[in-house]
């Protein structure tokens, strides 16, 4: 047992909420009352921290740093795309504490990001047996009634779907493991539930819980709020809540889903206390960020204010006697050295978090200040004031004691904005970023540096990354360096210095900006634009290397020059020119367009609609699953029909084609016959070749009868 006293140490359940506001703040806000009647039993017995903040509003990056008890700019992480095992190894993960120092420790559900378990690779390095899958809820042939609202408020009607969903089979796993325990090791238990999260998907009765026309704006919105560009741009509303209908609908979708996930607690909890484990297990309970119900235009996370940064943690240690409120401000970086704590593991090093065991004995920590960040933004919660600083050097500053909605901003106070101003910048150099303010270069080494507009962001011994807004430096990457982060809050041209390889924009949040325009350099570029939802057109001018461009959710255009390219387009459509090289084309189901270049292609087309025009040098083309138009207008081509529906246009190009695989779709040969007499000549094996005087095509593995049919009025008599 590595040293541990079994008869001492504590078990420790871990339970994770998804996209759960603080709602001890919220839930009498709207003239209708959140009914949580478990989270209430819970509270009851427990130390409910109500000014507990993530240090990201976004689910991957949040969960990356508390998992890992390291701060998002310590990790480089801010996006959902870049997984925490990109960056650490999970031996350096806290859970491996616990199973270093004897632990059984057992995953269920979310708690890392991602509603699957780990590979299995990582899986078996933190956890003590194999992982559980749980189904994200009823499938297709389930009956819902949609009820309206964001997300459309759909519920299962059937009670027999009721134990398909997510919640109900992570809260079934769950308490067939505390009832049946009885190894003589402490356990370690992770508890990961889905709601309230989207799409609020939930049996009838939930949405049956709330009348949506019994739902309120509170009086204060009617005034609007504090806007900022900065925020606006990239923070953007997803919701005008003039629309009083759709909004109540949508809270009540919201609703639904947090009573769902609350009657689920209660069967954990339920487990918990019928069994032989009540008196020695410690119960964390947390949320990766928090959500805004629709104030300031807004139904959702990324944000810096409080309904997004703002979280539920309650900690259970069964020797408490009753319940307790904690209002000083805790981190949800806090949860790995609790644990810790509790189960008498070594400390975390080099973490900003620390324990909160003694704010649960009683102790305070009053003058804390607790940071959220977003990319090179960042907001505190110190004493009774939030205090955000943007990217570009903007500020808010509210008193939420009197300001729960953060709707008027007392920044115009400058002796109160320059003290929280100080607080912000110590806190943030504390958890890993140092803020350059216009004009001045960084005060001191750290992780990530941070950058307005107008500040020198170079590259320097030690740094790891920094986040500038507008232009890219041009100089070289210090050993050490990983990412540079640039906002763009305009339509423009960004050339890539020679210092960098490659352009990422992984987010699922939309820019101030309809069209990007990046130019590459020669050193071979990756251009890696995955989540999204239409954001821009982004229009990509490559360098002679060897480059590779992976699309996802916006329109590309792309020009390729020299070098062998591979491009991976996304779901909304592609017009791409081909370079001189060899390139390498994957289409998925957008619409797209493809122009070969000088050199060589390969293209596989995908569910879309496709244009291809073969390259001057040698095409090879793998017809997909949707409707593929064809173009041999010159070079030397292979298409391959597999599926689909294909369309062949045929030209004099002087040098032999072939086609494998055709049995139906338009076959224009209309050109081939202006250059002379068309002939067609079966032969065996369904070989048919097609000529010319000067053309050549042969058809592979086809259907002769429908060549002849397609291209009989061309045919010489």
């Amino acid at each position: 047992m590595r040293g541990l006293d079994v008869t001492q140490a504590k078990n420790i359940l871990l339970i994770s909420l998804d996209d759960a506001f603080a709602y001890w703040k919220y839930r009498s806000a709207f003239g209708q009352e959140l009914k949580t009647p478990n989270l209430d039993r819970i509270c009851a017995e427990s130390t409910a921290f109500h000014s507990a903040y993530c240090q990201v509003p976004v689910c991957g990056p949040s969960r990356s740093s508390f998992m890992s008890g390291l701060s998002p700019h310590q990790l480089g992480i801010f996006d959902n795309y870049t997984s925490v095992f990109d960056v650490v190894r999970p031996e350096q993960m806290w859970p491996y504490r616990l199973k270093q120092q004897g632990y059984y420790c057992v995953a269920g559900g979310k708690v890392h990001h991602g509603y699957r378990p780990l590979p299995r690779h990582y899986h078996d390095v933190l956890y003590s047996r194999p992982p559980e899958t749980f189904n994200i809820g009823p499938g297709r042939n389930a009956e819902f009634k949609k009820f309206g609202g964001l997300m459309r408020g759909e519920g299962t009607i059937d009670e027999k779907y009721d134990d398909r969903y997510y919640d109900a089979q992570s809260s079934r796993s769950a308490a067939r493991f505390l009832e049946s325990y009885d190894r003589p090791e402490p356990f370690y238990r992770e508890v990961g539930f889905y709601h309230p999260h989207s799409p609020y998907r939930t049996p009838v009765r939930f949405k049956e819980m709330y009348d949506p026309e019994a739902f309120r704006q509170p009086e204060d919105w009617a005034g609007g709020y504090d806007h900022n560009a900065f925020a606006d741009g990239f923070m953007r509303e997803n919701l005008d809540n003039s629309s009083v209908a759709l909004w109540q609908k949508s809270v009540r979708n919201y609703f639904s889903a947090f009573s769902h996930v609350d009657e689920h607690l209660g069967r954990v909890w339920d487990a918990l206390k019928a069994s032989r484990h009540a008196d020695n297990t410690i119960v964390i309970l947390l949320a990766d960020h928090g959500y805004h119900p629709g104030d300031k235009n807004r139904f959702r996370k990324y944000t810096l204010w409080e309904e997004a940064a703002g979280v539920p943690v309650i900690v259970h240690d069964p020797s408490q006697t009753g319940g307790r409120v904690v209002e000083d401000p805790v981190a949800l970086l806090d949860i790995g050295p609790t644990v810790l704590d509790y189960a008498g593991c070594p400390s975390l090093d080099h973490t900003a978090g620390r324990s909160i065991r003694p704010l649960v004995e009683g102790d305070r920590d009053t003058d804390r200040a607790v940071p959220t960040f977003f990319y090179g933004s960042a907001g505190i919660r110190w004493g009774k004031y939030r205090y955000i600083r943007y990217q570009d050097g903007s500020c808010q500053l509210y008193d939420l004691e009197t300001d729960l909605w953060q709707l008027r901003d007392l920044s115009a106070d400058t002796e109160l904005r320059q003290k929280c101003h100080a607080k912000l910048i110590e806190t943030c150099r504390e958890y890993g970023m140092e803020i350059c303010e216009e004009g001045t270069g960084p005060t001191g080494p750290n992780a990530f540096i941070s950058g307005a507009t107008g500040a020198d962001v170079g590259h320097r011994s030690g740094d790891m990354g920094a986040i500038s807004d507008g232009a890219l430096p041009d100089t070289p990457p210090t050993p050490r360096f990983r990412r540079h982060f640039a906002t763009q809050s305009n339509d423009g041209f960004m050339p890539l210095p020679e210092s960098m390889r490659g352009v990422q924009l992984a987010a699922d949040f939309k820019l101030p900006v309809e069209r990007f325009s990046i130019a590459g350099n020669d050193r071979g570029n990756l251009f890696d634009f995955v989540g999204g939802h239409d954001r821009f057109l982004l229009d990509i001018d490559c360098g002679t290397g060897n480059d590779t461009i992976h699309g996802h959710l916006d329109r590309l255009h792309t020009r390729l020059h020299d070098g062998d390219n591979t491009v991976i387009t996304g779901h909304t459509g592609a017009e791409i020119h081909g370079g001189a090289g060899r390139d390498h084309i994957t289409t998925a189901d957008g619409d797209n367009t493809i122009h070969g270049g000088a050199g060589d292609m390969v293209v596989q087309t995908g569910a879309g609609t496709d244009i291809v025009t073969a390259a001057a040098g040698k095409t090879h083309i793998h017809c997909g699953t949707g409707n593929t138009t064809v173009i041999l207008s010159r070079g030397q081509s292979h298409v391959d029909i597999t599926g689909g529906k294909v369309a062949l246009t045929l030209r004099r190009t002087g040098l032999p084609q072939t086609i494998t695989g055709y049995r139906s779709g338009t076959l224009d040969v209309s050109d081939l016959a202006v250059g002379g007499d068309l002939r067609l000549d079966r032969q065996a094996d369904d070989t048919v070749v097609l000529t010319t005087a000067t053309e050549c095509i042969t058809f592979v593995r086809s259907d002769a009868d429908a060549i002849e049919r397609a291209v009989s009025g061309n045919l010489a008599a």
